[in-house]
């Protein structure tokens, strides 16, 4: 680098520098100006090149974001504590995109985000399944391009760090299996090993819930990865034949077998109820564990007490100055006390669930993260009121619209409430879920029931119907895509929805306070656009807001109430 270069680069680190402490100050103007100036100086400055994208990103031009957090992915060599920074956004970026032809530049950034444990891989499964498609648009079953398939490394990403929610590419892995079954270098450690390997773990991954190709129940060795858990000779044969195999062995053998060794010893919170809704829904997660997941990103440091006091309707003094003993009622495989306990490293949390398979999957995933304030243990919250225990918060998501009696659950969950604590509900909408009622009408018009095989035959005949078809659009739910999700979306043994109304008068009959109501981005703009700065309380507007666009909240009602 000359001199001259040297001056350059020096004067746009400053300025770099400086536009980020304009930043933070609050000076949008003056960041984005010194910015600019930093990138005419030296137009290929990495730290300027990212701070731009950020900047970019977050204040209104999505293309020219992601073309230079690309370029500073690439100048910073695809890995690191930069990538790390620079990857999430870019991946909320590329996660919007629906591709109409295969480009090198987007293939790369996708390996360089699935690559960084700052990104949720997840996030990026669609456009990821686009690309793939794109990039591989005729299927070839010749082992060379098989083995094509294995080595690329987005193929890989994608196959053992994402759950496939993409119809298309659903249809792209039964004929991939199908033709890895019918190699047998898939057996003998050849030329399809990899590809053999990273489609076992997707298989796994969704439960094996497509519908397997005549005669798969034969399959043996590697092979039946792709279509059922290997036994544990199957296991011991591959265990050490390279990294992916070794992978596909820990999660599909190893991690099941521990989580079937921890079930038992759980303690239990409650005695049982004699609820029989309560024993049919213990039996479905008991088969079905829901949901299946893997550790995403550290979530952002922040108290619990501060989210909690931020909600417009708390009463500060009757809330008072604790928090930290947390019950989450009704945890499934401990995604929420989990992330409670990586955001908040202070609290003590009581994650109970009817289910101990949920309930082991969770305390083996809180084990491997060396997480021990979270104590997992086995109740009913029908059986809450035999119990002396008092909790500061309360959090319940999706579990008590599936009781018999909603209002009954709800008032065992206040009766563990300290007084003056808080209490955070996520609840079914009764207008979001008409596609839900349409299949369960449809389910029992068939006779279907909630049995692997019957699942299979459902999903095939959604699958199979056009695109115009009502029923066509539980292809765009992630939960269509596994064998657990499905059942819990529309095979679930019962299920309540509601309004926002209906909300209001739950809350009533509780004697709860509604304190906060945390609307997804387009339902809170909507709002704001309808009411202007109306309260954000008033569900009788969120009531009227919903009747005229029915699918704001798909994913549930989320609200907070104080007692």
């Amino acid at each position: 680098m000359t001199p001259q270069a040297l001056d350059q680069s020096a004067d746009a680190d400053a300025l770099t520098a400086a536009a980020e402490r304009q930043l933070a100050a609050g000076d949008l103007h003056g960041a984005f100006a010194g910015l600019k100036a930093a990138l005419r100086l030296t137009p290929d400055h990495p730290a300027a090149t990212g701070a731009m994208g950020l900047f970019l990103a977050d204040h209104g031009d999505p293309g020219a974001a992601a073309h230079l957090l690309s370029r500073a992915l690439e100048l910073a060599g695809g890995y690191g504590p930069e990538v790390d920074r620079l990857a999430p956004a870019l991946a909320r970026l590329l996660a919007a995109l629906w591709p109409d032809a295969w480009h090198a530049r987007l293939d790369a950034d996708l390996r360089a985000c699935l690559a960084s444990p700052a990104v949720t891989a997840q996030s990026l499964a669609r456009v990821t399944a686009r690309t793939l498609l794109l990039k591989y648009p005729s299927f070839d079953d010749a082992v060379p391009a098989l083995t094509a398939m294995g080595e690329d490394p987005l193929w890989r990403a994608f196959l053992t760090q994402c759950l496939n929610v993409d119809p298309e590419m659903e249809q792209r892995l039964n004929v991939l299996r199908a033709a890895v079954w019918a190699r047998e270098e898939a057996q003998e450690g050849g030329a399809t090993h990899a590809l053999a390997c990273a489609l076992g773990l997707a298989g796994f991954a969704v439960e094996y819930v497509a519908v397997p190709p005549p005669g798969a129940e034969d399959a043996t060795g590697l092979a039946a990865a792709m279509f059922r858990p290997l036994s544990p000779a199957e296991a011991a044969a591959i265990r050490d034949a390279g990294p992916l195999a070794a992978l596909l062995v820990r999660r599909t053998v190893d991690e099941p077998a521990l989580e079937r060794s921890l079930g038992p010893t759980l303690e239990r919170l409650t005695p049982p109820s004699e609820d029989t809704l309560s024993a049919e829904v213990r039996a479905q997660y008991e088969a079905n564990p829901y949901p299946r997941w893997t550790m995403p990103p550290a979530p952002a440091p922040r108290p619990l007490r501060a989210g909690i006091k931020a909600q417009p309707g708390l009463d500060r003094r009757a809330f008072g100055d604790a928090w930290r003993r947390v019950l989450v009622a009704g945890c499934g495989t401990g995604f929420e006390p989990i992330d409670l306990a990586r955001m908040d490293p202070t609290l003590d949390i009581t994650a109970m669930d009817l289910s101990r398979a949920s309930l082991a999957y969770g305390a083996r995933v809180a084990a491997d993260q060396g997480l021990d304030r979270v104590r997992f243990a086995q109740g009913d919250i029908l059986a809450l009121d035999r119990i002396d225990a008092r909790f500061d918060v309360v959090v319940s998501t999706g579990v008590i619209h599936h009781m018999a009696e909603p209002a009954a659950g709800l008032s065992r969950l206040v009766g563990v409430l300290r007084p003056g604590g808080v209490l955070r509900l996520a609840l079914y909408s009764d207008r979001a879920r008409d596609l839900v009622k349409l299949a369960h009408t449809l389910i029992r018009e068939k006779g279907w029931r909630a049995v692997p095989e019957d699942i299979r035959a459902f999903r095939a005949h959604v699958l199979a119907l056009p695109e115009t078809a009502p029923l066509a659009g539980l292809r765009y739910s992630d939960d269509f895509y596994s064998l657990s999700g499905c059942r819990d979306l529309v095979f679930h043994v019962h299920e309540h929805r509601y309004t926002p109304l209906g909300l209001g008068e739950l809350l009533a009959s509780a004697g709860l306070r509604l304190i906060g109501f945390e609307a997804p981005p387009e339902a809170a703009a909507r709002f704001r656009e309808t009411f202007g700065a109306a309260d954000s309380l008033d569900l009788a507007l969120w009531d009227r807001l919903e009747q005229r666009h029915p699918t704001l909240f798909a994913g549930m009602y989320q609200f907070w109430a104080q007692s």
